[in-house]
């Protein structure tokens, strides 16, 4: 499954984008910046567990992106 990711400047424009989703039977959710964060971390890490290990410098230069 692809997904999709808009950041709406107002509440009325998530309202209407929301709505949009519904009309179309497409599952929507609002995300916190916090919870985009996560998620964005998350990926990050789960594609770098196969690779060897990584320098500090390397994994702060990551974290800072």
């Amino acid at each position: 499954m692809d997904a999709v990711l808009i950041e709406a400047p107002t509440q009325s424009d998530v309202r209407f984008l929301k709505d949009f989703a519904k009309r179309i039977s497409a599952p929507a959710r609002t995300l916190s910046v916090e919870e985009m964060e996560d998620k964005i971390l998350g990926r990050i890490i789960e594609e770098r567990l196969d690779s060897p290990s990584i320098s500090r410098e390397e994994v702060m230069k990551i974290l800072n992106e």
